[in-house]
């Protein structure tokens, strides 16, 4: 009955979606050439844009069903159906544009497309958030309630049954578990959840108890006996899903690849291999500094002045140090000591009490004013806001050989 009522449910979204994707081009038709708010030379004859509205919808349909749109998700926020239906949104205005270049007897509007794709992501977002929230509030009144089974007993099924049973609005009841290591009437975690069998008895559970997914939480030891409970429910036509018990060592949003058919899960990834926060992370390196570097520019030259005029030598100190990739780079700094030879500085470190200090440089470095060309290395990319200090290469090396 529920997989019913989830058929149903699914083609209603499905005719929705159509209808609401041929309403938002209506839309976007009618603030184009109707509302006022551009100007018009002249009014097309809206049969040239039919075409389009019957594209349009069918573009959508088949993205959202490429996208997983259409999959049931109780436990995941609302922002993983918005950024598909974002996605979907620029594609249809770029798809449509494309098309619009075999009808060359037709000019059409590029703008009215673009009003499009923005109509239509507020339109289909605010109907899927609409729903979301529907759908919330129905299962924290017992409906669209789905009947669950935990197949293990332990830390993970203890865990598992205290978020399900704080979070209502998911829409789960578990109904018990079956282990081969407990004795049923075993409670875990929550009075009402208790071992009501063992896994041999899995196929007779199901049916007696109306079982509309089978959630397995037993130990990758146990691999052989999981292997066999999956076989069971895929025969029974029941939905199973697994929590693996190396969860700890494996991130929340984690990234699986496919070799093949071969599952590769990272276990920890970088910040830096993420695209997006590689672009964020260079775009507020490049503003910070740049604006650091903009309104400190009395600051820079006072402190340039004061260096140039109480010791000979340059105003700023360079020296080579390692940066990401071991890409090699000259970091600036206010010089505060007396000049020496590079090769001296580059293997000596400084001490709290360096003679070599300008009265100056002692001021700067207790201020850590003399880093402040540093936003320059920043800027140019060299170095980061918040990341690890370069070194200089021959301490880099030296701790390479420490801890390699």
């Amino acid at each position: 009955m529920f997989k019913q009522y989830s058929r149903v449910f699914h083609f209603t979204l499905v005719v929705g979606d159509i209808f609401l994707t041929f309403t938002a081009f209506v839309i976007a038709f009618y603030l184009r050439f109707y509302s006022g708010l551009f100007p018009v030379t002249a009014i097309p004859d809206y049969t040239s844009y039919v075409v389009m509205c019957i594209v349009a919808p069918v573009v959508t349909v088949i993205s959202f069903y490429m996208l997983n749109i259409y999959q049931t998700r109780r436990i995941e926020s609302v922002l993983v159906d918005l950024m598909p239906i974002l996605t979907t949104a620029v594609f249809l205005v770029f798809s449509l544009s494309a098309i619009t270049f075999y009808y060359r007897e037709t000019s059409f509007s590029r703008l009215t497309f673009i009003l499009f794709g923005m109509t239509f992501f507020v339109l289909v977002g605010f109907e899927r958030v609409l729903i979301r929230s529907a759908l919330k509030y129905l299962r924290t009144q017992g409906f669209n309630v789905k009947r669950l089974l935990l197949v293990g007993a332990g830390d993970i099924a203890d865990r598992l049954v205290s978020s399900l049973t704080r979070n209502k609005s998911f829409g789960y009841k578990i109904i018990g578990i079956i282990d081969d290591h407990q004795s049923n009437g075993y409670f875990v975690k929550d009075d009402d959840v208790k071992i009501i069998g063992r896994t041999k008895e899995l196929t007779h559970i199901v049916h007696e108890k109306q079982i509309d997914k089978v959630i397995i939480t037993m130990p990758v030891r146990a691999y052989d006996k999981i292997c066999r409970i999956v076989e069971k429910c895929e025969y029974e036509g029941i939905e199973s899903e697994i929590v693996p018990d190396y969860f700890k060592i494996i991130q929340p949003k984690t990234n699986i690849k496919n070799l093949e058919g071969l599952p590769i899960v990272s276990v920890r990834s970088l910040p830096t291999d993420n695209a997006g926060y590689t672009i964020a992370k260079r775009a507020f390196d490049f503003a910070f500094s740049g604006t650091v570097i903009l309104l400190g520019l009395p600051v820079f030259t006072l402190i340039a002045l004061a260096v140039k005029l109480t010791s000979p030598g340059p105003v700023f100190f360079h020296q080579e140090r390692i940066g990401i990739n071991r890409k090699r780079f000259k970091m600036y700094k206010f010089r505060t000591m007396r000049v020496a030879p590079e090769s001296e500085s580059d293997v000596t470190w400084t001490t709290t009490n360096d003679n070599r200090r300008t009265w100056i440089g002692t001021f700067l470095r207790k201020t850590s004013l003399d880093e402040l060309p540093q936003f320059w290395n920043v800027l140019r990319g060299d170095m980061s806001i918040v990341g690890p200090r370069p070194e200089r290469p021959y301490f880099a090396q030296q701790f390479k050989d420490k801890f390699p």
